[in-house]
């Protein structure tokens, strides 16, 4: 059995300014990952190992993003459920955005036994208005490392759109996959997640 290494689960980390923390970046990386899942589905643990080198830093991130103090203990949890789900990836060349779709899961999930996922859920007013003729693209120049307290004001699901959009480096189709939404719901969040940021950088 694998035994997730907890004692060396590391604290986040800001992410160098321009640099794409989440995206797996070169060819070759991406065949690594591929590879990797492939020999974990047959049961490779040292594959796994490898794996969990490669995204336990993301996946913390994430979590610490939602959840704060608590996200040590939903990433063990995490963890635990991608050794015994990792078989079940039929694509694994989609294992990234299963992964952050699972790690979304597990932080609802710790809200909602929390009592704290309306926080988090409650994004309704917004996601059906058309931002389809506004122009974004004087929000474009955003600098994630930088932000970390105008981030804290922005509400949460705006907040996570942002940073899977900036930090990670996910595609609007990958994110709409990870948050189970439509990609109209997520132009529309990330749209007045910058709008909010740069008021409050003003």
């Amino acid at each position: 059995t694998f035994l997730l290494p907890v004692a060396s689960l590391p604290q986040e980390r800001k992410p160098e300014s321009g640099s794409s923390c989440m995206a797996e970046g070169t060819i070759g990386e991406t065949i690594q990952v591929h590879l990797l899942v492939l020999r974990c589905q047959v049961g490779d643990e040292r594959a796994f190992s490898k794996l969990y080198d490669l995204f336990n830093k993301k996946t913390l991130a994430y979590l610490q993003g939602m959840l704060g103090n608590d996200a040590l203990d939903v990433q063990q949890d995490l963890w635990l459920s991608v050794y015994r789900g990792i078989r079940s990836i039929g694509n694994p060349h989609a294992f990234r955005t299963w992964l952050f779709r699972s790690t979304r899961r597990k932080a609802i999930d710790f809200l909602r036994n929390a009592k704290r996922e309306r926080e988090w859920l409650d994004d309704v007013s917004i996601d059906e208005l058309d931002v389809s003729t506004e122009d974004d693209s004087k929000y474009e120049d955003i600098d994630i490392a930088s932000l970390d307290v105008a981030l804290a004001a922005i509400p949460p699901p705006q907040r996570e759109v942002l940073l899977l959009r900036y930090r990670d480096d996910l595609s609007y189709n990958e994110i709409a996959l990870v948050l189970e939404c439509p990609i109209g719901t997520v132009r529309t969040r990330l749209h007045y997640a910058k709008r909010r940021l740069q008021k409050l950088l003003k």
